[in-house]
């Protein structure tokens, strides 16, 4: 598998925007630590009073109308550029003439008005971040060769974003027969960045695993949490699998993405957490053997 490794400032623009809205589901990306972290960041008077206020403004129109805006998490794929992403948002025909009106209109003009500030950030952190980049692209790249029954399962090249204001949770996005594309966060620091891999795979195995449902995946219903249960279950197969190892690394994550901090969880915690459908999960295993008979 060919596996490119990108970092898109505009894509990021987006995300840090998101950073301050409240999302009643599993997309949120609310962060108040990071809200801090800008502030300290931005020299620009009136900043924080700002992104906030606005956003409180479309905040609730996006929570009433997720299932159709949540697309502007996966529009950034479509661009090459910040113009592209702001046409690509602007014509979506997806969007009804209210979301354009109410949301999308107000929210690139949240992006332009960022913009001045985050991209001139952006670029500072990257610069910043040069060793750390050479860490972790040579540890993903490590990463996936161990794992590449998973990663080569499907013929089809790989680019993945690592994202400097993705808060929490990645995204995948399987746009085209030839290529998947995924972004992820940005390790903090050289110790997490085994964390970059697991939201890299908990991505990429969505990609074989949604399918199991036979269902339309919606945060509306109880189908989203299944099929996160089984993509997080179905990557605690192949690790246990293909390295073991890295189990104890994978509950933290785990532990830590579901919000406790002072993780402790072992495995008979994590399936007791993680349990599925016995005919769901017979189902799964009978993948994952499928899977591994071309390690």
């Amino acid at each position: 598998m060919e596996l490119t490794i990108k970092y898109s400032k505009h894509f990021d623009l987006l995300f840090h925007v998101l950073a301050y809205m409240k999302v009643d589901n599993a997309s949120d990306l609310f962060c108040a630590e990071y809200i801090k972290k800008m502030e300290a960041a931005k020299r620009l008077p009136g900043y924080d009073a700002d992104i906030p206020q606005n956003i409180g403004l479309l905040q609730d129109y996006y929570n009433a109308n997720f299932e159709r805006l949540a697309l502007i998490n996966f529009l950034p794929f479509y661009s090459e550029s910040f113009d592209e992403m702001k046409d690509a948002l602007a014509d979506c025909t997806h969007f009804t003439s209210n979301d354009l009106r109410h949301f999308i209109k107000p929210f690139i003009e949240i992006l332009d008005a960022e913009s001045a500030f985050y991209f001139e950030y952006w670029g500072n952190l990257h610069e910043i971040n040069l060793n750390l980049r050479k860490d972790v692209e040579s540890k993903l790249r490590t990463e996936i060769k161990k794992y590449a029954c998973v990663f080569g399962r499907y013929s089809k090249s790989t680019t993945t974003f690592l994202s400097y204001s993705l808060t929490r949770n990645g995204r995948g996005f399987s746009g085209s027969e030839s290529h998947i594309v995924t972004i992820v966060p940005f390790p903090k620091c050289a110790d997490s960045i085994m964390d970059c891999f697991f939201t890299l795979l908990h991505e990429y195995t969505h990609q074989f695993t949604d399918s199991l449902l036979d269902a339309n995946i919606s945060m509306d219903d109880d189908t989203h949490t299944i099929s996160e249960k089984i993509v997080i279950l179905a990557d605690y197969y192949l690790i246990k699998a293909i390295n073991p190892g890295d189990l104890p690394a994978y509950f933290e994550w785990i532990a830590h993405n579901s919000g406790d901090k002072n993780s402790g969880m072992d495995e008979n915690d994590f399936l007791s957490a993680y349990k599925i459908d016995d005919n769901l999960d017979s189902i799964l295993k009978k993948l994952i053997e499928n899977i591994m008979a071309n390690a």
